[in-house]
């Protein structure tokens, strides 16, 4: 078999954006037809999209209009009109490539030169041989069902360092478990359920409703010119690679002292009379080296006391490893110490980070209740938002400047407002907490009077 072309649905439970990392999710639905060509190492995708990654998940009461994806040697590219244009991968073939599919995997391990077998594991309550090799630097382990030998799951371990999500959390493994076996035309065996998985959490599935095997191909729709390909290629950055600070949205000073960087994910950098407290720890170890270098430059060397972080999403703490790493006391929502201690115990081998190399304990200050951190004009107070949707998250407040930062809750820029349903729960926090604000500020937006959130807060249409 050289091909096959398999058409179905499938869900994408997005943990990295969900309000807690033990769920509920927020879901996107996709409505797909893959035709997969093992001998370029290809998939060429159509696929219509509806949730929470839809053009509006809001108001989403059709399917975004159809989209076709080429994913060639790991390297993806989307057709836009009549020209194809890099593109980030599905999430389910940046888990699982062609070459891993449950069509090709035993072909591929015995094609491995390092492919060994090892004692049999335990895999839904009985043993099942197993196969590993190394694929494309990542460790593969095929769990073979017995008697049978058709494979049960495949199991990958690598890095991730082009996946805004997973680069930060070193050298993941992710298990592909395979069910609801057919026998297709032909005499192929194929798995119709594939189910995605990280550390026992779901992360989404792949429900296969039709199969055709060695469907025509034309070797054109799985062609990508050289020097656009090399040109991804290239300018493919990994996101310990990402530039600090923004280049359209300069750096400010909010008041004297409490200076405002914004990027891809905003920190704060604070001065008080014993040192700074930054604000945040995004996206890498890297990057928090980076921010770390613009405090000693804009602060003339003065220590960093502490960090912050507000939340919980995966692109907010990715860079927390760093502060361990440089023994830095960490202040963190009670609620978010568990997924912040898996955090710090990732496994880094294939590219170590600072904390990797020198292991150490976090010096960690779980938040429960409203606390004040530091002295002077620029004291401030941590508070546990403890709303519906905002129970991972803590306002930061300075009572000197009448100055709110509203961590990631919401996000309001000119017309546009994003999630007004937060923006009335930071409201009725700072009511509750009896805050006297005036200007206010968020992780994806720069400051505004208070009066224009409270403003937003309105419901859609009022």
């Amino acid at each position: 078999m050289n091909s096959i072309e398999i058409s179905g649905v499938s869900v994408w439970r997005q943990r990295e954006q969900s309000e807690r990392p033990e769920g509920p999710w927020v879901l996107t639905f996709y409505d797909f037809t893959d035709v997969r060509n093992f001998g370029a190492d290809a998939i060429r995708r159509t696929a219509r999209t509806r949730g929470y990654s839809s053009s509006d998940s809001v108001k989403n009461k059709e399917w975004d209009p159809e989209s076709t994806l080429l994913t060639v040697n790991g390297v993806t590219f989307r057709k836009v009109e009549d020209r194809w244009e890099p593109s980030g991968t599905p999430w389910d073939v940046g888990a699982l490539p062609v070459a891993l599919g449950p069509e090709r995997v035993v072909l591929t391990a015995l094609d491995a030169g390092d492919a060994r077998v090892e004692a049999d594991a335990m895999l839904d309550g009985y043993a099942h041989h197993v196969i590993a090799f190394t694929h494309a630097e990542g460790k593969v382990r095929v769990f073979l069902n017995a008697p049978s030998l058709l494979p049960k799951a495949v199991e990958i371990t690598h890095a991730r360092p082009y996946d805004t999500y997973w680069a930060s959390w070193g050298d993941v493994r992710q298990r592909v478990t395979f069910g609801d076996w057919t026998l297709e035309r032909g005499g192929l065996r194929l798995p119709r359920l594939w189910d995605f998985s990280t550390a026992g959490q779901p992360d989404g599935t792949i429900d296969i409703t039709s199969a055709t095997m060695n469907p025509a191909i034309v070797a054109a729709d799985f062609a990508i010119a050289d020097d656009l390909r090399q040109t991804a290629i290239v300018n493919r950055r990994p996101v310990s690679d990402a530039p600090f600070g923004s280049t359209t949205r300069p750096a400010k000073e909010l008041a004297p002292g409490i200076v405002h960087v914004p990027g891809r994910w905003d920190i704060v950098e604070v001065r008080q009379p014993d040192g700074v407290v930054i604000l945040e720890g995004p996206l890498t170890s890297n990057y928090s080296a980076r921010v770390m270098e613009d405090e000693r430059q804009r602060f003339d060397g003065a220590p960093i006391k502490a960090v912050v972080t507000t939340s919980d999403a995966w692109p907010h703490i990715g860079g927390m490893r760093e502060y361990v790493a440089r023994d830095i006391p960490i202040y963190a929502l009670d609620l978010n110490v568990p997924i912040l201690s898996r955090l710090f115990a990732a496994t880094y081998t294939s590219s170590p980070d600072t904390l990797a190399r020198t292991p150490r304990r976090a010096k960690l200050t779980p938040i429960s209740k409203r606390t004040m951190v530091g002295t002077g004009p620029n004291r401030f107070d941590l508070i546990p938002y403890r709303t519906v949707t905002g129970e991972r998250q803590m306002m930061v407040y300075f009572p000197e400047h009448r100055l709110l930062y509203t961590s990631d809750l919401f996000t309001i820029r000119g017309p546009m407002i994003f999630l007004p349903q937060q923006i009335a729960e930071a409201v009725q926090a700072v009511a509750r907490e009896r805050l006297v604000v005036a200007r206010a500020f968020g992780m994806h937006y720069d400051d505004i009077p208070w009066q224009t959130v409270v403003a937003a807060a309105a419901p859609p249409g009022s």
